[in-house]
C-alpha cells in the first residue's frame, strides 16, 4: 500500500484513510502522510499555504483537516471564531476578516482591494517594493471553523514584532473565551412548564 504523492489536501487525506483503514494508529497515519507531502516538496512540488477560514463539511470541531499554513501563522480556535459571530462560525469569519487583516490603501482589508488585491491598477507591482520570496510551509492538522491569520497580518498586529503578535493574539483568545463563558452564565436557564 504505497501513499500517493502530493502534497494537496486531498491527497493527504487520502493518504491519512488509506493508512487508517488498514489498520496503523491515526497519529502514525497523519505523520506518514505528511512526511510523504513533505518528501514530494523536496523534489521540486509546491505546497499550497492555507490562510483565513478553514471551512470543513464534517460536524463537529476535532482537529482532522491536515493543510500547510506559512511559518509563523496564528491560528484561531473554532469556539472563538464561532463566539465573535454569536454561535454562527460563517458570521465569525466574517467578523475575523475585518479584525485581523491589515487594512490597505483604501481602508478596507487586502482581500477586497481594487484591481484584483494588487496595490497598484491592473495588477502591476508597486513600485519600490519587493516581490516577495518562498515561504516555509509548516504542516498542521485543523479543525473546522478555525482560521487561519498569515504572518504578515500578525507582523502588522504586533506592530512589527512576530512573538508580540502571537502574544497579543494569545491575550485576544483568553479575554474572547473569558467574555464567551460569562455570557453563557448569564443566560438564564431552561424554561419550566
Amino acid at each position: 500500500m504505497p501513499l500517493k504523492p502530493g502534497s494537496s489536501q486531498e491527497t493527504i487525506s487520502s493518504n491519512i484513510s488509506e493508512m487508517v483503514h488498514a489498520g496503523h494508529p491515526k497519529d502514525q497515519a497523519i505523520a506518514a502522510a505528511l512526511n510523504t507531502a513533505r518528501d514530494g516538496m523536496k523534489r521540486g512540488g509546491k505546497i499550497k499555504v492555507h490562510k483565513g477560514p478553514i471551512h470543513s463539511t464534517v460536524a463537529g470541531r476535532t482537529d482532522h483537516l491536515p493543510m500547510h499554513v506559512a511559518s509563523g501563522s496564528y491560528v484561531i480556535p473554532a469556539d472563538i471564531i464561532s463566539a465573535m459571530g454569536e454561535g454562527n462560525s460563517m458570521a465569525g469569519f466574517k467578523v475575523a476578516r475585518s479584525i485581523f487583516s491589515q487594512p490597505g490603501p483604501y481602508g478596507k482589508s487586502t482581500g477586497s482591494m481594487p484591481y484584483g488585491g494588487s496595490e497598484m491598477p491592473y495588477g502591476q507591482p508597486a513600485p519600490h517594493r519587493s516581490e516577495g520570496g518562498e515561504v516555509d510551509a509548516v504542516p498542521i492538522v485543523a479543525a473546522g471553523g478555525e482560521y487561519v491569520i498569515p504572518p504578515d497580518d500578525v507582523l502588522h498586529i504586533g506592530n512589527g514584532s512576530l512573538d508580540h503578535g502571537h502574544k497579543v493574539l494569545d491575550a485576544f483568545v483568553k479575554k474572547m473565551r473569558k467574555k464567551t463563558i460569562r455570557t453563557l452564565q448569564s443566560l438564564p436557564g431552561p424554561r419550566k412548564d
